[in-house]
């Protein structure tokens, strides 16, 4: 068996997209688990919509991934010279030709087909007549329209799945002899590439008998095919930019990459545990064992998966990741035990910086300013004979507090908003933190002191 090679073609025509991101990663288990070689082709005959900023942004989205290929990136553009060397040679076999009817007369017989409930395609009468040889137009593979083959493959994924021949028509192959098409350009560069298994979305399935025509009328050996399940939306539908951000690099800020490749894997395949790493995914990867269905991109899910990486990660990476280089060691742990994204740690800003907050916010339920007044200096007494650092001692102390200020009749929990509530917004300047006692045992007694005095004097 020849040498598994493997390969994802992305065109540099827009973002990276996460279902890119996917087929990356499946391809580069495959290679891995079989001791292949995985690359990336850059699919750039487009030259209206092909730019060097999204081939760049390919290159980082998948550094990124850490699924670099082998070798350095191949473009389809350096390749233009083979398709048109095939091309010339599948006219002069009598393989392809040139059709000459024009776009209003091709959109006639496809409005006539649609009529009449048939599916679109174009036989040419020119492939029969000298003028199939005259350049200009399009150039087509010439199909045999009375044929009654059933084309078939076996998906490594899905199983046999079967074409009848005569519904392809004539398809066309080039707009020009200098300018291949998709489904040709795209046969000519994984044959000379040598690729074995073309592991790509679903949305090429129908591609795939046009391909195979292609790869016969060259002479080239057929590939394996599998066809991967789409990336879905929350309605399920291929997921878009309507459903939020679709490019990978809009992850970088709030995900890391090992989390974000852990989900694109259990997406589409039951992986024996929920948090793996890529080089553990090797050992149970295999192509028949990813699912059919579509998969539901959920953050929520991807977040979940995000928090267990960040509690992973020691301080000094929290903080270059971060660039929050002043955040104090002992705020990490109760940050990172909360923390679904990156960018979210500026929630827990006033752990290294002083917090801003209206004096509104004080205020808790029916309670006047005076009273809120009075338990935030109550409170501070409280501070002022503690050590500082017992966390018991102090919450035992604000509780008796509570019970002082608080009305007698009603239960102790319902009654220690007056207490808690102004400490905890004195602090961090929020309406839920973390517990304002676990804040204050993290920063000093003096800058506790310091936020409660700043409380009180906002209070008129």
């Amino acid at each position: 068996m020849d040498k598994v090679k493997v390969r994802i073609a992305p065109s540099p025509t827009g973002s990276f997209h996460v279902g890119n991101a996917q087929s990356a990663l499946y391809n580069w288990l495959f290679a891995r688990k079989n001791g292949g070689d995985f690359y990336v082709r850059i699919e750039d005959t487009d030259k209206i919509r092909s730019t060097k900023e999204s081939e760049n942004g390919i290159r980082e989205a998948l550094a990124w991934l850490d699924l670099m290929p082998n070798g350095d990136f191949v473009r389809q553009s350096d390749n233009l010279h083979k398709h048109k060397e095939l091309l010339e040679r599948l006219l002069s076999e009598g393989k392809a030709f040139y059709c000459h009817h024009s776009q209003e007369d091709l959109e006639a017989e496809r409005q006539q087909q649609e009529a009449r409930k048939e599916a679109p395609r174009h036989f040419c009468e020119h492939k029969n007549t000298d003028k199939n040889k005259i350049p200009g137009g399009i150039i087509r593979l010439a199909v045999n329209e009375s044929s009654g083959r059933i084309i078939s493959f076996d998906d490594q994924i899905r199983g046999r799945i079967e074409f009848q021949e005569a519904l392809l028509g004539d398809f066309s192959i080039a707009r020009a002899i200098e300018d291949p098409l998709y489904n040709f350009a795209v046969v000519a560069d994984d044959a000379e590439m040598g690729i074995t298994h073309v592991i790509r979305g679903e949305d090429h399935i129908s591609n795939t008998p046009k391909q195979i025509l292609i790869y016969e009328a060259l002479g080239f050996k057929i590939p394996f095919f599998a066809h991967l399940p789409l990336v879905l939306g929350l309605d399920r539908s291929k997921l878009s930019k309507r459903h939020g951000g679709t490019g990978t690099l809009d992850y970088k800020q709030d995900y890391l990459p090992e989390a974000l490749l852990n989900f694109l894997g259990g997406l589409s395949y039951t992986f024996s545990k929920e948090i793996i790493t890529k080089e553990e995914m090797v050992n149970e990867f295999e192509l028949g064992k990813i699912h059919k269905a579509g998969a539901v991109f959920n953050v929520e899910k991807l977040n979940w998966i995000n928090s267990q990486y960040i509690k992973q990660l020691n301080n000094l990476t929290i903080k270059q990741l971060t660039n929050l280089p002043e955040m104090l060691d002992v705020a990490i742990p109760l940050i990172t035990e909360r923390l679904n994204k990156l960018s979210d740690i500026n929630d827990f800003s006033y752990l290294w910086k002083e917090p801003s907050y209206d004096s509104e916010l004080l205020n808790w339920k029916k309670f006047t300013k005076d009273e809120i007044t009075n338990s935030l200096n109550e409170t501070k007494r409280v501070i002022e004979n503690w050590n500082g650092s017992d966390k018991d001692s102090l919450r035992l102390a604000l509780d008796d507090l509570s019970k002082k200020l608080g009305d007698p009749s009603i239960p102790l929990g319902a009654s220690r908003g007056l207490v808690y509530w102004p400490f905890r917004v004195a602090l961090t300047g929020k309406e839920k933190s973390p517990d304002p006692v676990d804040v204050a045992a993290i920063l000093t007694k003096e800058t506790v002191l310091r936020r409660i005095d700043t409380a009180i004097n906002k209070l008129p």
